[in-house]
């Protein structure tokens, strides 16, 4: 498996994790809600008490009878007893608060722990592809140039008429005058005067005007006495 495709497997493993983990977060809350646990009237008075603020328990509340009704159940309660139910009350919601939101942290956390650890992966995988790419461009430029010296070292090594004709047989004017430019000066010298007829002289110079687009001093020696 290639290094690219092992790290998009990686980075979308942890995305997914991260996703399911938010879900979960938003599940954790409808599981309370929908098993009794949390209700509207607690879920307002969850958020009070995270607020700094308590809302007293809604059951504890004595709802004052009608005039002429008989005295109910509550109000035979003790007020004492019902202010310590309420605060019993209130510290299970504080309590069942703290809880939820140090689940809820702790999932963020964990999400967030996911999160730097696929960016710092990706950071290091664009840094390694880089690298990569670089070393590989620069085996490509020395063999490029390995390859240059090696047809500079042939053409020197071929009779002045022949390399004329290879010389002239290159596609690219500007490749001819690349040549002329790298190869000895002596036979460079000999194979530009070894062009006379009508169609290698007119080739000829017109590579001798690239190298002096270049190398003015080089388009000098080439062409003296020629």
């Amino acid at each position: 498996m290639s290094a690219p495709s092992l790290f998009r497997r990686s980075y979308d493993v942890l995305a997914l994790f991260a996703v399911l983990n938010i879900l979960a977060m938003g599940g954790l809350g409808a599981m309370l809600y929908t098993s009794g646990a949390v209700n509207p009237q607690k879920l307002r008075q969850i958020v009070s008490i995270m607020r700094g603020t308590v809302l007293v328990p809604a059951d504890t509340v004595v709802a004052a009878s009608p005039e002429g009704d008989g005295a109910t159940d509550e109000d035979a309660v003790d007020p004492a007893t019902r202010t310590r139910q309420s605060q019993v009350d209130a510290e299970v919601l504080r309590l069942e608060a703290d809880r939820i939101k140090a689940e809820l942290n702790q999932r963020l956390a964990l999400n967030n722990s996911i999160l730097l650890r696929v960016t710092t992966e990706r950071e290091r995988f664009q840094k390694e592809r880089d690298a990569a790419v670089k070393m590989k461009q620069q085996i490509t430029d020395r063999r490029q140039a390995e390859g240059f010296q090696k047809q500079i070292a042939i053409y020197e090594s071929l009779s002045s008429k022949v390399a004329l004709q290879h010389l002239l047989a290159l596609p690219d004017p500007d490749d001819a005058a690349k040549v002329l430019l790298e190869m000895n000066t002596r036979k460079a010298k000999k194979i530009v005067e070894a062009a006379r007829s009508g169609g290698q002289l007119s080739k000829m110079q017109d590579i001798l005007r690239r190298v002096r687009q270049v190398a003015p001093d080089r388009s000098l020696e080439l062409a003296a006495n020629n």
